[in-house]
């Protein structure tokens, strides 16, 4: 799954027409790579996206449809009165804020997610020393990795939805987790869409980039394409002084 990959139909069609306070958002877009980010300011609608996706909005109109192995699923179509379920989208969803349950350990917390151990999951979201711990005695990063690590554990994913899954762990542990999830994506075969506002992470695992402005896709294409106006920027911020500019590719 890494890399430019353009199959001949998008895995995902999306259209969605929806009010949030004064946002009117309404998108409509295709995807078909391994890793698609959201990308735009505060208030563009970015997470409302994911939670329409992942079956806990439902927007005032639109449609959602899955290509699989072949096969066209329709989890939305608020004309015909279509609606599936979040739990048999299939589409876990990690949110930014962590939304681990209270009353269930590490283990427990993981095991609902995916309905089973997963030692490798455990080892690469560092969670040994965690198992038996409660959400309570938790760092926000550790929470967050539980989080991350709860979602990636979904049995035959379709989608991972990711909002801002890196905020609150250091660069190192940072940079771990994409080879990870990279690792895992390739195993799993299964497309990641997520949200961030870090120009790097869109360069580090070669995503597609939806660019939302006012509630609207402003353009969609590869980072490189679409995001190399602020690469430039940030490049030339960690520039020594006095040092050439790097030209930007």
């Amino acid at each position: 799954m890494r890399g430019r990959c353009l199959p001949d139909e998008p895995f995902l069609t999306v259209a969605l027409r929806h009010q949030i306070g004064r946002l009117a958002l309404e998108v409509a877009f295709e995807l078909r790579q391994p890793w698609t980010i959201l990308f735009g300011p505060s208030g563009s609608g970015k997470t409302t996206i994911l939670r329409v996706l992942a079956g806990l909005v439902t927007p005032l109109s639109g449609m959602i449809a899955a290509r699989d192995s072949g096969t066209t699923t329709t989890l939305l179509d608020t004309g015909a009165a279509v609606n599936v379920a979040a739990y048999m989208r299939r589409m876990p969803w990690a949110p930014q804020a962590s939304s681990l349950f209270p009353h269930l350990t590490v283990a427990g917390n993981l095991e609902y997610g995916g309905g089973r151990r997963e030692p490798e999951m455990e080892e690469a979201f560092e969670l040994r020393g965690l198992l038996g711990k409660y959400p309570s005695q938790l760092s926000g990063g550790e929470a967050q990795r539980v989080n991350l690590a709860r979602a990636a554990m979904c049995p035959q994913p379709r989608l991972l939805l990711l909002d801002e899954p890196f905020t609150g762990l250091d660069l190192r542990l940072r940079s771990s987790l994409v080879g990870h999830l990279l690792e895992w994506q390739r195993r799993t075969r299964a497309p990641i869409l997520s949200v961030t506002h870090d120009v790097a992470e869109a360069f580090q695992v070669s995503a597609e980039v939806i660019r939302l402005a006012e509630g609207r896709v402003a353009v969609q294409g590869a980072a490189v394409e679409v995001l190399g106006n602020e690469r430039g920027q940030l490049l030339s911020q960690l520039q020594p002084s006095g040092s050439p500019p790097t030209p930007t590719p």
